[in-house]
C-alpha cells in the first residue's frame, strides 16, 4: 500500500516523485518531482500509481535519500533559528490541505501571507519546494551552509568597493551597509506595528532618513527632498534586519486538534497514545542471575483508532521521556526481525505495524521538556499532553494475565518477593510482553472486532496517516546520547569497547595510541549494548553503526543495566533462584 511521503522512481522519463498527500477515500494523490525547480504539485489517481508500480514502470524506493534527519544536539543554534523561522511559515501554509497543492489556491494563500507578514514570494516558494523535496518535516528546512565561505562572519567594506553581488546594468551602484546605517535600520523598525509590512517600513525609512533636509527660513519647518541615489536597497534593509534579529516572525502556536479529534481519529496512524505501567516482577540481571535488577517499566504505544499495540519498550530505569520514546522507536521496527531477536516467531501479517503517526498523545508524567523536538523536526510527529486512564487501557488485561501491574510511580523495589521475582531476566520478560501484545492485537474484543481487524479495515477503507522510515534512522535519532572515549583498544563507553567502519578507515585507534585520546558522541540503546551509533559532528546528517569489539565480546546481548548495574543492587538469598526457577519455569516460557 502506498503511503504519504513514499518515493516512486520512474525510468522513462527518468524522475523521482514524492507522494505529498493522499485523499481520505484513496481516490487521488498529489505528487511532486523532487528534482523540479518550480513549486508545482500534480494530482494523479492512486490507482494509476499502483498500476505503475505493479507493471514495473515505477519502483518504490525502500529508503529516502532526500530525508534530512539530524541529532538535535549537533545543530548550531543559528541553523535551529533559521529552521524554526521557515517552519512557522510552512506550517501555516501546509495546514490548508489539499488547497496548498492546487496552483490557484496556493497563489492566494501565499499572496495573503505576503501581505500580512511581508515575506517575499520567492522566499516562501523556496521553503515549500525544499519542504516537499526533503520529506515534509521541519528539518527539511535546515539551511545548506556546508559549502559557504566565512560562515557567520560579516564581510568588511572597502572605500569605493561595493560588497555583495553586482547590480544590473543601468542600476545605481548601491551603498555599503556600515554600523551607522544598520543603526538607522533598527530605528526604522522600532515603530513597526503588528499589521505593517516590511515594505511599508522600508518606504517610511526612505522618507524619514534618506532625503535632503533643509529648514525653511520663513516658516521654520524642515523641508525634505527625495535623494534615492544614496539609499540602500530593500534587499539590504531586509537582510540586515534578519541578521540583527530586529524583526522576528510572529510566533503563532500551531493549532492543536480538539479533544474529540484526538480521542476518535478517523484512520490508522492519525494518533498514537503512549502509556506506561510498572510490572510487579523483580527481574534478575542477565550477566549475574543471582542479582536483582529491579521492577521493569513497560511503555506501550497504541493506535487510538484501532486500539492496536504498535510498539513497546521495557526498561529497568526510572520512568522518563528518554525511555518512553523508545517505544515509539519500536513502532518503526520490522516486527518479524524483532521476533527473531527475542525468540518469537511473528508473521508479518500478524503485526504489520512499522510506522510513525502524525500525532502522539503523551501523559503528563512523561511529557518531554522540549515538547518532543526530535520527533517533530525529524519526522513531523507532534506531541500533545493527554490524561489517559491507565486503569482502563484495552491492552492492560492481556498483560495482567501474565503478571501483576503497579502504578507507574510505585517504588522500584519491595521487601516481600512475589512468585515471579528472581526468575525472569529482561529478555524473557520482553518475550512475555510481546506475547501479550500479539494476544491483544489478534483476539476479538468482548463487544467488537480484534484491533488487527480494525487496523486492516481502516487501512483499506479510510487510508492511513502513517509515516514509514528506516528502523536504524529512527533509533539513532531517538536514542539517548553519551560521551565516549576513543582509546587504542576501541571506543570506550561504560567499560564496553566499540569499533565502526569510519574509525577503522581513518585509523582512529592508531592515532589514539600515538597522539592521545579524545571524546566522541554515541547514541546508545539502554536495552541493547550492541545497538550503538557514532554521531558525526562534521556531518550532522550522518551516523555510523558500531559493533562490539572482541575485547568486550562477553558483553554482547546484554543491556546497559547489566554492563553498568544500578548502585547498591539487592542479592537473592542463596538457593532461592533455583527454587523459583522450578516453580514458574512453565510460566516464564
Amino acid at each position: 500500500m502506498l503511503l504519504r511521503n513514499d518515493l516512486l522512481q520512474y525510468e522513462s522519463p527518468r524522475r523521482v516523485v514524492r507522494i505529498l498527500w493522499l485523499a481520505p477515500d484513496r481516490s487521488s494523490a498529489y505528487v511532486f518531482d523532487v528534482a523540479a525547480r518550480a513549486c508545482e504539485a500534480r494530482q494523479v489517481r492512486i490507482a494509476t500509481l499502483e498500476e505503475d508500480v505493479s507493471a514495473g514502470r515505477a519502483t518504490r524506493l525502500a529508503e529516502d535519500p532526500y530525508l534530512v534527519a539530524v541529532n538535535q544536539d549537533l545543530l548550531p543554534p543559528r541553523h535551529v533559528e533559521l529552521r524554526d523561522r521557515a517552519w512557522q511559515i510552512v506550517a501555516e501554509l501546509t495546514a490548508h490541505e489539499p488547497g496548498i497543492y492546487q496552483a490557484r489556491r496556493r497563489g492566494q494563500l501565499i499572496a495573503d501571507y505576503t501581505a500580512r507578514y511581508g515575506i517575499s514570494h520567492p522566499t516562501i516558494y523556496r521553503y515549500l519546494r525544499r519542504y516537499w523535496q526533503r520529506g515534509q518535516t521541519p528539518n527539511a528546512l535546515l539551511p545548506d551552509y556546508g559549502n559557504s565561505g566565512a560562515r557567520g562572519k560579516t564581510r568588511s567594506s572597502t572605500v569605493g568597493v561595493k560588497r555583495g553581488r553586482p547590480r544590473k546594468e543601468g542600476a545605481p551602484p548601491g551603498v555599503n551597509v556600515d554600523t551607522a546605517l544598520r543603526r538607522v535600520f533598527r530605528v526604522a523598525a522600532a515603530d513597526a506595528t503588528a499589521r505593517q509590512s516590511r515594505r511599508a517600513l522600508y518606504d517610511a525609512m526612505l522618507g524619514d532618513f534618506f532625503c535632503q533636509r533643509s529648514v525653511d527660513g520663513a516658516t521654520g519647518r524642515v523641508v525634505r527632498a527625495a535623494q534615492p541615489e544614496g539609499a540602500p536597497s530593500f534587499g539590504q534593509f531586509g537582510y540586515w534586519l534578519e541578521q540583527d534579529k530586529v524583526l522576528q516572525p510572529v510566533q503563532r502556536p500551531l493549532p492543536l486538534p480538539g479533544e474529540a479529534a484526538v480521542l476518535q481519529p478517523g484512520k490508522p496512524g492519525a494518533a498514537f497514545r503512549l502509556d506506561a505501567v510498572r510490572a510487579d516482577v523483580q527481574l534478575v540481571a542477565r550477566a549475574e542471575r543471582d542479582r536483582l535488577a529491579g521492577r521493569p517499566v513497560v511503555y506501550v504505544a497504541s493506535d487510538i483508532f484501532s486500539g492496536m499495540i504498535v510498539g513497546f519498550h521495557v526498561s529497568l530505569e526510572e520512568p522518563s521521556w528518554q525511555q518512553a520514546v523508545l517505544a515509539l522507536a519500536h513502532c518503526a521496527a520490522d516486527k518479524v526481525r524483532f521476533g527473531q531477536r527475542v525468540g518469537r516467531a511473528i508473521a508479518a501479517a500478524d503485526w504489520p505495524c512499522r510506522h510513525l503517526p502524525e500525532l502522539l498523545v503523551v501523559p503528563g508524567a512523561l511529557r518531554p521538556l522540549d515538547g518532543g523536538g526530535a520527533l517533530r523536526n525529524n519526522f513531523g510527529v507532534r506531541c500533545i499532553s493527554g490524561t489517559p486512564d491507565s486503569e482502563t487501557l484495552p491492552w492492560r488485561a492481556a498483560l495482567e494475565r501474565r503478571c501483576s501491574l503497579l502504578p507507574l510511580q510505585a517504588p522500584a523495589a519491595g521487601a516481600q518477593m512475589g512468585m515471579l521475582d528472581g526468575v525472569l531476566d529482561l529478555d524473557r520478560f520482553t518475550r512475555l510482553v510481546a506475547d501479550a501484545a500479539l494476544e491483544h492485537n489478534l483476539l476479538p474484543a468482548p463487544h467488537g472486532p480484534a484491533p488487527l481487524q480494525l487496523w486492516d479495515w481502516g487501512m483499506r477503507q479510510r487510508g492511513a496517516a502513517l509515516k514509514q522510515y528506516r528502523e536504524d534512522l529512527v533509533h539513532c535519532l531517538l536514542l539517548p546520547v553519551h560521551e565516549a572515549l576513543v582509546t587504542p583498544d576501541g571506543i570506550c563507553l561504560h567499560d564496553t569497547y566499540y569499533s565502526c567502519a569510519r574509525a577503522i578507515e581513518e585509523r582512529w585507534f592508531e592515532r589514539a595510541r600515538l597522539r592521545g585520546r579524545w571524546t566522541v558522541r554515541l547514541a546508545c540503546d539502554p536495552a541493547d549494548v550492541e545497538r550503538v551509533y557514532l554521531l558525526d559532528p562534521a556531518a550532522p546528517l550522518q551516523f555510523h553503526r558500531c559493533h562490539v569489539t572482541e575485547r568486550s565480546s562477553a558483553q554482547r546481548a546484554l543491556s546497559r543495566a547489566d554492563v553498568a548495574p544500578l548502585p547498591q543492587p539487592a542479592l537473592l538469598p542463596a538457593g532461592q533462584h533455583a527454587s523459583y526457577e522450578r516453580r514458574v519455569g512453565r510460566l516464564a516460557g
